[in-house]
């Protein structure tokens, strides 16, 4: 077996094996020990890896330092992802060829390299059956080479990214870390396309699959609030959370009515940077001139209160943890207005 004599295995895991690796007892962690693997995730594949693995580059395949990474494995294997350039940024992941896709998707398989190894299965069952495998060869296992990987390495290219992260988008981060204390872990969270959802889906590890939606690839926005709202009808007595930017709010503002008729506690955290903030900084990278980018925003709060939805707006991190506990306990939806300038 392959994975048994390679020195530096990665798997890289997407949403197409979420329902098993979700399930109670899954043995991903175990599976990866066996290998002596790192792992990344794709942002769908988020929660599949426990945030605890020493050897989890996390879901940062869109950094551009992924491709070595990538190309240094001797072993990479592929499970329920096509790796979509919306998962990377750009248009080669970077691994050599031989790697191993395994995919129920022919479609997928079909875009392999040809020395690419391809497994047309249920990427759940694939590796149900790789762990049986894998146990079954314990002693084999006992002599696999020495890993090439190792926690420092990995800690090492994870700091790295999260500096960058935080200097891309200053003062996101720290936002990022205060809300997911302040936020239940088995909360299924929708956000939308603004620059806290962003940093967020690289710094923000998941402690289960499935419970991020966001619209990668599609631009949409107005995403969140009505697919927060259909998340939390469909999980009843379960924490649900709404992220979404000032101006993509806008778009689908008047879905609050829904959410106060059925009582949902729902709480909507709205990140306001006046404007289109992403699209700007991209602008300036460019060296384009700011062009339709800045917003006159409405009273955010008054317009949740005008729908019958609670509203507030902290003007310090711990004030808008404590905001984001008492709406998971109200009887309707309750805007949180977060401005980019909040005080740590």
């Amino acid at each position: 077996m392959r994975l048994l004599h390679s020195e530096r295995p990665l798997f890289v895991f997407g949403g197409g094996g979420a329902r098993w690796f979700g399930a109670p007892g899954s043995p991903v962690s175990e599976l990866l020990e066996f290998c002596n693997a790192a792992a990344f995730t794709t942002y769908a594949g988020r929660g599949v890896v426990p945030s605890d693995w020493p050897l989890f580059f996390g879901s940062n395949l869109a950094r551009q330092d992924s491709a070595a990474l990538l190309d240094a494995s001797d072993c990479v294997v592929m499970v329920g992802t096509d790796l979509a350039e919306v998962d990377l940024l750009r248009s080669k992941a970077g691994h050599r060829h031989g790697a191993h896709h395994i995919n129920p998707d022919v479609e997928v398989l079909s875009s392999a390299h040809p020395k690419d190894w391809t497994l047309q299965y249920d990427a759940a069952v694939a590796m149900a059956h790789l762990h049986t495998a894998l146990t079954k060869h314990k002693e084999n296992i006992k002599n696999k080479p020495k890993s090439g990987w190792s926690a420092d390495i990995v800690a090492g290219y994870r700091d790295r990214w999260r500096a960058e992260v935080d200097a891309e988008r200053p003062g996101i981060v720290p936002v990022c870390d205060a809300l997911r204390e302040a936020v239940p872990p088995e909360t299924m969270i929708y956000s939308d396309m603004t620059q806290l959802a962003y940093a967020a889906l690289e710094v923000w590890d998941m402690d289960r699959p499935g419970h991020w939606h966001h619209p990668s690839g599609f631009g949409t926005l107005g995403y969140a609030l009505p697919a927060a709202i259909g998340g939390a009808v469909a999980r009843p007595a379960q924490p649900t959370l709404c992220i979404i930017g000032d101006y993509g709010f806008q778009y689908t503002m008047a879905e609050l009515a829904v959410a106060v008729e059925l009582e949902l506690p729902l709480p909507i955290i709205l990140w306001d940077n006046d404007g289109l903030k992403e699209i700007e900084d991209s602008m300036v990278r460019a060296q384009i001139a700011p062009n339709a980018v800045h917003t006159r925003n409405p009273d955010f709060c008054r317009l949740a209160e005008a729908f019958g939805a609670q509203a507030t707006k902290p003007v310090t991190l711990a004030e808008m943890q404590d905001a984001v506990r008492a709406a998971f306990r109200a009887n309707g939806p309750t805007l949180i207005h977060v401005r980019s300038d909040i005080a740590g």
